[in-house]
């Protein structure tokens, strides 16, 4: 049986990536901050190291390479997912996290400061609420419940001709399908060691 380690390189080499950056290291740490703070904070329901690595941290990394532009805000980041996975991987990228769950900004923030992340800043917040004046080339969101609301909290923020990117199961593309004119792309994302469908929609902002 794969150790968790295992797991996540092998998972890494299935998704056509290399150890760029350090990153399986730097990963195994932020998993290890994310299931210590977990037992206080409550900041995902997954406490299983095993599941953290396939579910959230695979999960994230099949994205990356998709996810082209430099500057980009992850909405409802909550334990920094995607957001710190893919500063991680392309320390050229500017992320920024915003969460309005004050205990999952200090995590997120925590964690930055323990891998030394510069590319990453945090704000504790409402998206709704953020400064009109700075624009995003992307925006991303992994939890967010539905595109429709992520795109109507967001326009104001995004430049024209920028993307938004949902990670989303079958069930909830499905809905996406149906409500969205500017409807771009969707990708089926295939991610190591996990059983589920997973999809990534693309829109973009005309």
């Amino acid at each position: 049986m794969l150790n968790a380690e295992e797991i996540l390189r092998q998972g890494i080499e299935q998704l056509g990536l290399s150890d760029s950056n350090n990153i399986v290291h730097k990963l195994l740490i932020y998993k290890d901050i994310l299931l210590k703070w977990n037992k206080s904070f409550n900041l995902t329901a997954m406490r299983d190291e095993k599941t953290i690595i396939i579910n959230h941290l695979l999960d994230s990394l099949s994205v990356v390479q998709l996810i082209k532009e430099n500057e980009v805000l992850d909405v409802g980041s909550g334990a920094g997912l995607p957001g710190i996975v893919l500063a991680l991987h392309d320390p050229k990228k500017q992320i920024t996290l915003i969460d309005k769950v004050g205990k999952k900004a200090i995590f997120m923030k925590q964690v930055c400061l323990e891998l030394e992340i510069k590319n990453v800043d945090v704000i504790h917040g409402r998206v709704e609420d953020m400064d009109h004046t700075k624009k995003f080339d992307a925006i991303v969101a992994r939890a967010f419940s539905e595109m429709q609301m992520l795109v109507d909290l967001t326009k104001n923020i995004i430049k024209t001709n920028g993307y938004w990117y949902g990670m989303k199961s079958k069930k909830i593309m499905e809905e996406v399908i149906v409500k969205r004119k500017n409807f771009l792309e969707i990708h089926e994302i295939t991610v190591p060691f996990l059983k589920a469908d997973r999809y990534l929609i693309k829109l973009k902002h005309l």
